[in-house]
Order: C-alpha cells, then sequence, then structure tokens
C-alpha cells in the first residue's frame, strides 16, 4: 500500500516538473503531452528513496533529483540551464543542512570543489584559449550539487560527468563526423554522475565512507 503512495506522489512530482518546463517554454522548447519520462522518473526516485532512506533525507534526495532532471531536460534541448530550478535545488540543500541530513562541513567543501575550483578554471582557460568549456549554469548546478554530495562525491561527479560527456562526443562524431566545435550540454551528464555517486554511496558505504569528509 506504501510502495502504491509513493509511486503516486512520484508521478505527480514529475508532472509537476513537466508543469514547470513548459511553463517556462525556454526557447520555445515543451515537453510534449504524451511523454511521460519525468513522471517515471519521478515515481521510480521517489519510491527509491522513501523506501531506502529516512524520510527527511528521502523528500530532500526526491526534490533535489527532480530539479535536476528538469534541469537535464531543459539542457539537452536548448542549452540552457533554468534558474528555479537551480533554486529549488538549492533550498533543499539548505533544508538539508537545517534538519542536519547534510554536514555544513561537507557542504562547504563540495561548493569549493563543485563551483568554485571549476569557476577558477573556466575563467583561466577564457583568459588563455577564449573557449569556454563549461557555462555559469553548470558552475550553479555544481554548488547544488556540491552542497548536496560534499567534496569526495563532488569530485567523483565531476569526473564522472567530463567521462561520459566525452564519450558520447565521440559517438556522435562517429556518427555524425568530427567537428571540434560541436558543443555538448554538460548539465545532463552532472546530474545523471551526481546521483549515480549519491546511490552508489548507499550501495557501496564502506568504499565511499573513505571519500566522504565530515
Amino acid at each position: 500500500m506504501e510502495i502504491g503512495l509513493f509511486i503516486v506522489i512520484g508521478l505527480a512530482l514529475g508532472y509537476m516538473v513537466k508543469l514547470a518546463v513548459n511553463w517556462l517554454a525556454i526557447d520555445g522548447y515543451v515537453m510534449n503531452k504524451g511523454n511521460f519520462f519525468l513522471e517515471v522518473f519521478g515515481a521510480g526516485m521517489v519510491t527509491w528513496s522513501a523506501v531506502n532512506l529516512e524520510m527527511p533525507e528521502a523528500i530532500i534526495f526526491s526534490i533535489i533529483a527532480m530539479s535536476l532532471a528538469g534541469i537535464s531536460i531543459i539542457d539537452l534541448h536548448t542549452f540552457q540551464i533554468p534558474l528555479v530550478f537551480i533554486i529549488v535545488g538549492l533550498t533543499a540543500s539548505i533544508a538539508g543542512i537545517l534538519f542536519k541530513v547534510i554536514f555544513l562541513s561537507s557542504a562547504l567543501w563540495g561548493i569549493f570543489v563543485g563551483a568554485f575550483i571549476p569557476l577558477v578554471i573556466m575563467l583561466l582557460l577564457w583568459s588563455i584559449t577564449k573557449r569556454q568549456g563549461m557555462g555559469y549554469g553548470d558552475i550553479q548546478m555544481g554548488i547544488v550539487l556540491g552542497a548536496w554530495l560534499g567534496p569526495m562525491r563532488m569530485a567523483l561527479t565531476l569526473f564522472g560527468a567530463s567521462l561520459l560527456s566525452l564519450l558520447v562526443w565521440i559517438g556522435v562524431s562517429l556518427v555524425r563526423g568530427f567537428d571540434k566545435d560541436r558543443a555538448i550540454p554538460l548539465g545532463p551528464f552532472l546530474s545523471v554522475a551526481g546521483m549515480g555517486s549519491y546511490i552508489g554511496s548507499f550501495y557501496y558505504p564502506k568504499f565511499f565512507h573513505l571519500l566522504m569528509l565530515h
């Protein structure tokens, strides 16, 4: 009975995110009404978190996961990261700190790893090459993910996102031809790698405990 309730809540949350995506309509992009990806994703994330995590942590996980899903959908199609989902995710991270789900020191170090260091690297590369590998939206995502994940999981997230985006870029280049100026949105890969790091730390706590700073 509880599982059914969690599924319904997840479906509703996914539908709300889809409404938000279509309300924003960035660059005219809207999701088809027959596209139920967000609803299915929401049902899966809410159910998994409710079954495996303490309720405060499950709520924060679900909110951040769905914010990342909304960001990923929009970034994939428009190369833009909407501020509204960043604010929602950051609010959830702050709530996690207030409810002692997230350690403040871990959040601050996570932001340092996820946002400050990439920002410095981005500015240095821009000053040398006049090319911008990351966008400021990606830096904003780094703030949310860093506060949520902590420093070491955030470092793994950056590595995983970079590796995934490189593999996709190579795959696309093999199919469509090589183009050194071809852009790949980083947001979806940050989202996948971030949630993968979080869920991985649940199933392999001994490994991740060695990497986490409290």
